[in-house]
This record gives structure tokens, C-alpha cells and sequence, in this order.
């Protein structure tokens, strides 16, 4: 049976903890990294790689979610178990955890993570956090139970603990199941690095930017089809066509328009070649990027250059992965000026587009390590098709 002090420590304990979750989640929020990137924090060198970290604590959070999962369906309700595994995790693995997605290099002190994998490092354990959170208010709910029918039971002369129900139990499982797949989440993100995290979101940028290809090359041929069965239908209809027709007919561009139809082809040739683009840094460039050694220290790295005068590939690869995020929006809003008939902004947002590209494969030109290859040599071959296209 469990005992009345030790219930009421639990208790304590699981909203104590309560409490502390969101503050580790508001130091991992986007606000708060940013208000504090500018300001470096000093920490020693010799640290190990925060993704080392994060794995290791992750991979402890996963143990101790079970055991404490296990604990909550078996009876009788162990308290002190339970006040031992939580203590674990809150002032153990989570105050690691949190300590190694928050941190930032000092001034002198080579960047192991970069802008792209420390914003995705920090919202994933967030979400680990939130999960577990789940599992915290299970222990506290199951504890505030037993109480009441500690104190139910013991006018009745009745003490013994029959365990949680069926759903009670079923809770619990779901309950894990998050974690643990958040858990996952994590391991991978760790286990990928840097590069495994770079080549995923460059994949899922060309995915957009192809699909945004799509809509616009179909969105041309429409208009012709259209223009040409307007022809034989409108003695038919006495001049009233489709409801669709009628009402879309004011973003379809007229054979007339015959400035705006060529700009729309060149848009077309020239959003396919970023598309090879895409691939190309991603083969060439993304997948190659250099694993760094934990506590590594560029000699110049408050400037962001290495000691050879050539900027830090962490520096680099944080410029290239804006561009590539940048060129699918940008795309996204040359649509809306085709759709918009704006022959102007759309051909101001395809000269943004293509100057994104060309600022893309002009920062990784050379290798990571500064030297020419064959991809220098494609780059360059690459800007006079864009260019001419």
C-alpha cells in the first residue's frame, strides 16, 4: 500500500514539474533564440557536440518513459518509483536536453549546428517536451486517484490498489506512443546531421518549386484550349459560356497578349533549370558538407571566414539554405502576378528569382574547402543557360 506521505510528495513533485515544462519550451522558442543569438554565450570548447547530447538525452527520456509507463499500469502504485524516475528525467534529461538545443558558440568558437539544424533541433524538442508533459499529467492524475480512494477507502476499511482501468491503461500506452515517436523524430534528426537535415528541407523546397511549374505550364495551356473552344461555342451560347468561364476569364491571358504569353514561357525554361539546380547542389554540395569535430575553433571565426580568408562553410551553408528557401516563395509570387495579368511585377519577381539562384551557386562555387571542382565548372555553364534561357 502506498503511503499518504509519499503520495502527497508525488503529487507535489508532478506539479512542481508541471510548472518547469514551459519554461524549458519558452527558452527553445523562436522568440527567445533570437533575442538571445546576438548576445554569445560562453562556454567551454572541450563541450561535446549538442547533437551527441540531445541523442544521448533522448535516448535516456525513452528508458525512462517506459519504466515510468510501466510503473503507472502494474499495481500497486509505487510512489517513491515514481518519484525517482521523474526526478530523472526532469533535472536530468530534459535540463541537458534543453541545454544543448539552447546553446549557441561563443565568439571565436566554430558553429557544430548552424541556423537551419539548431531552429529545427530546438522546435523538435519542444515537441519532446510536449509529449512527455502528457505522461506527467497521467502520474499526477493517477496519484490524485489513488489518494481519494486512500481516504474513500480507509473509512470503509478498504486499501488495496486494483490498478488502473482498461482505458486508464490504454491512456498510458498513447501516451508513450508520443513520446516515443517524438523521440524518433529526434534520433534521426540527430543521427542525419547537419547535412541529412539540409538535403531534406532542399528536397522539399523543390518539390514546391516544381509544383508551382506545374500550375503555371498548366495554367498556359488553358488558356489556349480555352481561347479556342471560346471560338465555336459562343454563337451556341448566345455569347454565355461556363460559369467558370465567365468568372475565371479575367486571369487567362489573350492570344493578343503576346508579350505576356513569352514571358510566361521564359519563366517556365527558367524555372525548370533551377529545378536541376536543386539537384545539383544537393548531390553535389549538400550531401558533401563537412562533418565538424566537437569543440572545434575557426581562427577567425567571429568573422565568419577561416583562416585561409575563405568565409566558414557553416557561414556558407546558412546563406545557400536562405536562398533556396527563398527561390519557392519567390515563385509562388510570380504566380499570383501571371494570375494577376501583371506583366511588370511578374517580370520583377523572375529577375528576384533568378538573382536568388545565380547568389545560391555563386556562395558554394567552389568546394567547402575553397577549391575549384567539377561542380565549378557546371556552375558556371549553369548561369548562361539561365541567363539565355
Amino acid at each position: 500500500m502506498a503511503k499518504p506521505n509519499d503520495l502527497r510528495a508525488l503529487i507535489e513533485l508532478s506539479k512542481t514539474t508541471q510548472t518547469l515544462l514551459p519554461h524549458y519550451q519558452s527558452s527553445l522558442a523562436p522568440s527567445a533564440a533570437n533575442a538571445t543569438s546576438s548576445e554569445p554565450q560562453a562556454f567551454s570548447t572541450d563541450l561535446p557536440n549538442p547533437l551527441d547530447v540531445v541523442k544521448a538525452c533522448t535516448t535516456l527520456l525513452k528508458s525512462h518513459t517506459t519504466t515510468l509507463s510501466l510503473l503507472l499500469i502494474t499495481p500497486p502504485l509505487t510512489p517513491s518509483a515514481l518519484i525517482t524516475k521523474i526526478g530523472d528525467v526532469s533535472s536530468g534529461v530534459l535540463s541537458g536536453m534543453v541545454a544543448a538545443a539552447a546553446s549557441t558558440p561563443r565568439s571565436g568558437q566554430r558553429d557544430e549546428l548552424g541556423s537551419l539544424m539548431r531552429g529545427e533541433l530546438r522546435a523538435q524538442v519542444r515537441r519532446v517536451i510536449g509529449t512527455w508533459g502528457e505522461v506527467l499529467s497521467l502520474v499526477l492524475r493517477f496519484a490524485e486517484r489513488r489518494q481519494s480512494l486512500q481516504g474513500n477507502g480507509s473509512a470503509k476499511g478498504k486499501t488495496k490498489d486494483e490498478g488502473p482501468t482498461e482505458s486508464e491503461k490504454q491512456d498510458v500506452l498513447a501516451a508513450t506512443g508520443m513520446v516515443w515517436e517524438a523521440c524518433d523524430a529526434l534520433l534521426k534528426l540527430c543521427g542525419d546531421g547537419v547535412a541529412g537535415l539540409v538535403v531534406k528541407k532542399a528536397e522539399e523546397w523543390r518539390s514546391v518549386l516544381l509544383d508551382a511549374l506545374e500550375e503555371l505550364k498548366e495554367w498556359g495551356e488553358d488558356v489556349e484550349d480555352s481561347d479556342d473552344e471560346a471560338k465555336g461555342s459562343d454563337a451556341e451560347d448566345g455569347g454565355f459560356g461556363d460559369e467558370d468561364d465567365i468568372f475565371g476569364a479575367a486571369n487567362k491571358i489573350g492570344k493578343g497578349d503576346k508579350e505576356l504569353k513569352a514571358l510566361l514561357d521564359t519563366s517556365v525554361n527558367k524555372l525548370k533549370k533551377m529545378g536541376m539546380l536543386y539537384q545539383a547542389l544537393s548531390k553535389r554540395r549538400l550531401k558533401t558538407f563537412p562533418g565538424t569535430s566537437p569543440g572545434a575553433t575557426a581562427p577567425t571565426a567571429a568573422n565568419g571566414e577561416t583562416g585561409g580568408g575563405h568565409p566558414d562553410p557553416m557561414t556558407k551553408l546558412d546563406g545557400l539554405m536562405v536562398s533556396l528557401r527563398a527561390i519557392p516563395e519567390s515563385v509562388d509570387d510570380l504566380a499570383s502576378a501571371f494570375y494577376d495579368l501583371d506583366e511588370e511585377e511578374a517580370r520583377q519577381t523572375l529577375d528576384r528569382c533568378c538573382g536568388e539562384a545565380k547568389s545560391a551557386i555563386a556562395l558554394v562555387k567552389q568546394s567547402w574547402a575553397g577549391k575549384d571542382d567539377e561542380f565549378t565548372a557546371w556552375s558556371s555553364k549553369w548561369v548562361d543557360a539561365l541567363d539565355a534561357a
